[in-house]
Protein backbone atom coordinates (compact mmCIF):
# COMPACT_ATOMS: atom_id res chain seq x y z
CA UNK A 1 0.00 0.00 0.00
CA UNK A 2 1.65 3.43 -1.25
CA UNK A 3 1.38 6.77 0.96
CA UNK A 4 -1.97 7.70 -0.88
CA UNK A 5 -3.37 4.62 -0.27
CA UNK A 6 -2.89 4.61 3.25
CA UNK A 7 -4.51 8.66 3.43
CA UNK A 8 -7.51 7.44 1.62
CA UNK A 9 -8.09 4.73 3.57
CA UNK A 10 -7.39 6.91 7.29
CA UNK A 11 -9.87 9.65 5.48
CA UNK A 12 -12.83 6.86 4.89
CA UNK A 13 -12.14 5.30 8.41
CA UNK A 14 -12.43 8.98 10.00
CA UNK A 15 -14.19 11.08 7.57
CA UNK A 16 -11.98 14.11 7.41
CA UNK A 17 -12.50 15.07 3.71
CA UNK A 18 -16.57 15.02 4.29
CA UNK A 19 -16.01 17.18 7.37
CA UNK A 20 -13.84 19.54 5.49
CA UNK A 21 -15.88 20.24 2.68
CA UNK A 22 -19.16 20.65 4.95
CA UNK A 23 -17.02 23.35 7.54
CA UNK A 24 -15.55 24.90 4.29
CA UNK A 25 -18.96 25.60 2.79
CA UNK A 26 -20.53 28.98 2.92
CA UNK A 27 -22.22 29.64 6.40
CA UNK A 28 -22.17 32.53 8.58
CA UNK A 29 -18.53 33.05 7.37
CA UNK A 30 -18.46 32.98 3.51
CA UNK A 31 -15.63 30.02 2.18
CA UNK A 32 -13.46 33.09 0.99
CA UNK A 33 -12.96 34.26 4.19
CA UNK A 34 -12.55 31.06 5.96
CA UNK A 35 -10.09 30.10 3.52
CA UNK A 36 -8.19 33.15 5.03
CA UNK A 37 -8.39 31.92 8.26
CA UNK A 38 -6.68 28.64 6.69
CA UNK A 39 -4.17 30.79 6.20
CA UNK A 40 -3.86 32.27 8.61
CA UNK A 41 -4.01 29.31 11.33
CA UNK A 42 -1.43 27.60 9.47
CA UNK A 43 0.58 30.49 9.95
CA UNK A 44 -0.45 30.82 14.06
CA UNK A 45 0.57 26.90 14.49
CA UNK A 46 3.49 26.81 11.94
CA UNK A 47 2.41 24.33 9.78
CA UNK A 48 4.36 24.96 6.33
CA UNK A 49 2.41 22.11 4.63
CA UNK A 50 -0.96 24.04 5.29
CA UNK A 51 0.14 27.44 4.97
CA UNK A 52 1.72 26.45 0.86
CA UNK A 53 -1.67 23.80 0.59
CA UNK A 54 -3.62 26.48 1.09
CA UNK A 55 -2.02 29.66 0.26
CA UNK A 56 -2.16 28.03 -3.12
CA UNK A 57 -5.99 26.53 -3.07
CA UNK A 58 -6.84 30.50 -1.98
CA UNK A 59 -4.85 31.89 -5.47
CA UNK A 60 -6.24 29.55 -7.16
CA UNK A 61 -9.94 31.03 -5.60
CA UNK A 62 -9.21 34.32 -6.94
CA UNK A 63 -7.84 35.71 -3.53
CA UNK A 64 -5.32 38.21 -3.95
CA UNK A 65 -1.84 38.11 -2.81
CA UNK A 66 -2.31 41.50 -0.53
CA UNK A 67 -5.28 39.54 0.77
CA UNK A 68 -3.29 36.56 2.10
CA UNK A 69 -0.18 38.63 2.87
CA UNK A 70 -2.85 40.46 5.04
CA UNK A 71 -3.74 37.42 6.65
CA UNK A 72 -0.19 36.20 7.48
CA UNK A 73 0.44 39.25 9.34
CA UNK A 74 -3.06 38.92 11.60
CA UNK A 75 -1.91 35.58 12.24
CA UNK A 76 2.12 36.90 12.90
CA UNK A 77 0.23 39.20 15.63
CA UNK A 78 -0.88 35.75 17.62
CA UNK A 79 2.51 34.07 17.53
CA UNK A 80 4.88 36.99 18.03
CA UNK A 81 2.43 37.93 21.08
CA UNK A 82 2.25 34.44 22.26
CA UNK A 83 6.43 34.24 22.39
CA UNK A 84 6.07 37.65 24.56
CA UNK A 85 3.76 36.10 27.09
CA UNK A 86 7.24 34.56 28.15
CA UNK A 87 9.15 37.65 28.37
CA UNK A 88 6.17 39.31 30.14
CA UNK A 89 6.29 36.57 32.69
CA UNK A 90 9.79 37.16 33.55
CA UNK A 91 9.09 41.17 33.87
CA UNK A 92 6.46 40.16 36.90
CA UNK A 93 8.80 37.52 38.69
Amino acid sequence: MNNQEKIDEIDRKIGFSAMKKAIMEDGAIDSRTKKLILIASAVAVGCDVCFSANSKRAKDAGISDDEINEAIMVASLIRMSSGLNYAWKTIDE
